[in-house]
């Protein structure tokens, strides 16, 4: 297995929101006598809402292009070192053109929302009457858009897995034997976002805009409910729930599983923390780590991340076995 070169990977990813960032930064320099101080930087419904000044943008843009950049090509080139940016022989997802995309993407629709909001500004003789034409936020997405599909194709593929999932030995059960085994699985970093987002939210409803303050008080709860995964295998085959109330729930039966493994799951394979979709794959992930795949017989593949793995496969791949 060979992994590209990670300064080549942090280039990649770190360079794209920098670069996209400077023609704003440029534009403000170029033309600060067209432009009022302070400018209008923040947009809602009923127009300009925020305003900061045009020495302070220019700091402003230069920092969010930078930090973008750093923070993504860290999460790059720490992965690439820690060999977890791989991907399997069953699945299309390619975790380093994934990552690359996202950062060109995102860098490219917030310097091109940037510059859009600049340009709104020129000429105008009080920053409280600009506005930002909905074109603006349509030719970011767009651009943003174009700009992933070109990282896509412009990042190396990830080096094909060679690590072989354990060997599981099915637990041999009698025709009417009945067992059952389960685990729970949390992540308290999961249930701290949520409350924060959640205090943040109701902050927000109160002192400033109540539907963003409600958006962010869903959203914790909803990072807080889904910190808590209990796994169950018995003769229904596995089922996994998620929060306190079991939902949402992926069960699959005996009759459907081709292949039971042990397998040491990476987030950054699957894309991601939490439950993640990818093209060949459904995953519940809380943390990287030991966790159970099973094979449908689609050819798709669920993985859930849990405790003593290896015993939970076994006790499934008997299950499976008897049911065959």
């Amino acid at each position: 297995m060979t992994t590209p070169s990670t300064i080549r990977l942090g280039l990649l990813a770190g360079l794209p929101p920098l670069l996209f960032a400077l023609p704003n930064i440029v534009l403000l320099h170029a033309a600060a006598d067209r432009l009022p101080d302070p400018i209008a930087t923040h947009f809602g419904a009923q127009g300009a809402d925020g305003f900061t000044g045009r020495v302070a943008t220019m700091f402003t843009s230069a920092g969010l292009g930078l930090g973008l950049g750093v923070l993504l090509a860290l999460i790059l080139v720490v992965s690439a070192r820690g060999g977890k940016l791989v991907r399997t022989h069953d699945s299309a997802h390619d975790p380093i053109r994934v990552m690359v995309a996202t950062a060109w993407g995102v860098g490219g629709f917030v310097g091109v929302l940037m510059f859009a909001g600049t340009v709104a500004n020129l000429d105008a003789a009080d920053a409280r009457q600009v506005g930002m034409p909905v074109l603006g936020f349509l030719a970011a997405a767009a651009i943003g858009l174009l700009l992933a599909a070109v990282g896509w194709l412009a990042a190396p593929r990830a080096p094909l897995s060679v690590d072989a999932p354990s060997r599981i030995r099915p637990l041999p059960l009698g025709p009417t034997e009945r067992v059952s085994w389960s685990r729970r699985v949390s992540a308290p970093w999961m249930v701290l976002a949520g409350v924060v987002t959640l205090a943040l939210g109701v902050a927000t409803g109160f002192v400033a805009t109540p539907w963003v303050g409600v958006l962010l008080g869903v959203t914790g709860l909803l990072l807080a409910h889904l910190a808590l995964v209990r796994v169950v295998v018995d003769q229904r085959g596995l089922t996994v729930g998620t929060g306190l109330f079991g939902w949402p729930r992926w069960h699959v039966s005996p009759e459907e599983i081709t292949e039971v493994t042990a397998e040491d799951l990476s987030p950054v394979r699957y894309g991601g923390y939490g439950i993640r979709m990818i093209p060949g794959a459904t995953a519940v992930l809380l943390r990287g780590g030991p966790g159970i795949v099973v094979t449908r017989r689609s050819g798709r593949r669920f993985a859930v991340s849990v405790d003593d793995a290896e015993t939970g496969a076994g006790v499934l791949a008997g299950i499976v076995d008897r049911a065959a």
